[in-house]
């Protein structure tokens, strides 16, 4: 661009750079989504109800346990795109944090064998996968932080087709759930090498991780499981307040929801580098982006939902099919939620998760009342995660001062 170019020029090249950006980082992210998908499938498939039902345990404590490689993941591109630490300063973080996770894991396996009836061998080679799992996420955050999403999105591909692939080669080969477990144990350490490799972090050190680092991969930790439970319980309230029938209608809406709701995530991901050095106009361009592709798929579900939905899900979910734009509205809503708050995390805002937390007292509080069906509970969802992203709009930040590069 010319020393010479307007205003609108750069806000231009800055549009076009995270539409690029958010396509390059959702082709890698879908490859993780296909073959989750497919894990799932190919596990329903062989397994029989219940030992699909051991599986759907072990992956949901999976996708828990990956909160905190998020959370490592976010603090180390947010520091790597402010200039405040380099790869080989980082690298204790994921490390340490890893070995922390797989450590309590490893505590809780008996406890959690017997809640969720999940093999004790499985549970354990799942607990020792969270050290590479969490040590990846530095690799992912300093190629994030740098902007360089080609290789961010061959990080993602390759985490995924080496991660799940292995845990489904293990699931074709031996029907078991305990093979899946050793799978992702495997799959996990060498996607950490391969990742790190790309990545140019993730080298075993001894050093220790500084305390700044390590108190905000804390808060970060906290207000992604806040964020978490937010987009994650509604199922959970459906089947604590309605009858068997309208829970199991929401639940089929709720999937929608989830599709809708990660669909948009590339967009977060590309955007959160310019969030974190507070580029002008970077949380509104990724919010027009994400609105923009949330429009096409609320209009898209309101068109072909009736005739789609029955032929996927089943004739007997009517709600789903009838109000899928409803469903796919609320995915949209709390995928802009999910945005602002990772906003308010760039500039280390420690008031976000609290907004959040109040958000999900405010659902329940509305669920238990007014939110009693499935319609009203969607409707419920969707209006707190307006409200959400509006508070996290007009409410002032309260940022962090800016952290010494040694403590």
């Amino acid at each position: 661009m010319s020393l010479g170019a307007t205003s609108d020029d750069r806000a231009s090249a800055a549009r076009s750079g995270l539409l690029a950006g958010s396509t390059l980082v959702a082709a890698g992210l879908a490859v993780g989504q296909v073959l989750g998908y497919v894990l799932n499938v190919v596990g329903a498939r062989t397994l029989g109800p219940s030992g699909y039902g051991e599986l759907s345990a072990l992956l949901g404590l999976l996708l828990i346990g990956n909160v905190v490689a998020l959370a490592v993941q976010t603090v180390a591109s947010r520091r790597t795109s402010v200039g405040s630490d380099d790869a080989r300063r980082l690298d204790p973080l994921g490390i340490r944090f890893g070995a922390a996770e797989a450590t309590v894991a490893l505590v809780l396996v008996p406890v959690l064998a017997h809640l969720v009836k999940v093999d004790v061998v499985a549970l354990g080679a799942l607990s020792l996968a969270f050290l590479p799992m969490t040590a990846s996420g530095v690799a992912l955050g300093v190629v994030q932080g740098d902007g360089r999403f080609p290789r961010l999105a061959l990080q993602y591909a390759a985490l995924a087709g080496i991660r799940t692939g292995l845990a489904l080669v293990a699931l074709l080969l031996w029907h078991d759930v305990r093979a899946v477990g050793l799978g992702l144990l495997l799959g996990a350490v060498l996607a950490w090498w391969v990742v790190s490799g790309l990545g140019g972090a993730g080298r075993w050190t001894r050093a220790r991780p500084s305390r700044v680092m390590t108190t905000e991969t804390l808060h970060v930790s906290h207000a992604l499981v806040a964020m978490f439970t937010f987009t994650s319980f509604d199922v959970l309230v459906a089947r604590a307040l309605q009858d068997a029938e309208p829970a199991g209608q929401y639940a089929a809406g709720a999937i929608l929801v989830k599709i809708a709701f990660w669909l948009p995530q590339a967009v977060v991901v590309a955007a959160f580098p310019q969030m974190s050095t507070r580029e002008s106009g970077a949380l509104r361009r990724a919010a027009l982006l994400v609105a923009a592709l949330g429009a096409t798929l609320v209009l898209g579900a309101a068109a072909l939902g009736p005739s789609v939905v029955p032929p996927v899900l089943g004739a007997g979910y009517d709600v789903a099919a009838s109000h899928a734009w409803l469903f796919v509205l609320v995915g949209v809503l709390e995928s802009l939620a999910y945005l602002v708050v990772f906003d308010r995390l760039a500039s280390r805002d420690r008031n976000a998760v609290w907004t959040v937390w109040a958000a999900v007292l405010l659902v329940v509080v509305l669920a238990t009342t007014v939110g009693r069906s499935p319609v009203a509970l969607a409707w419920v969802l969707a209006s707190v995660s307006l409200v959400l992203c509006v508070a996290g709009l007009l409410v002032p930040r309260r940022e962090e001062p800016p952290e010494p590069l040694d403590d």
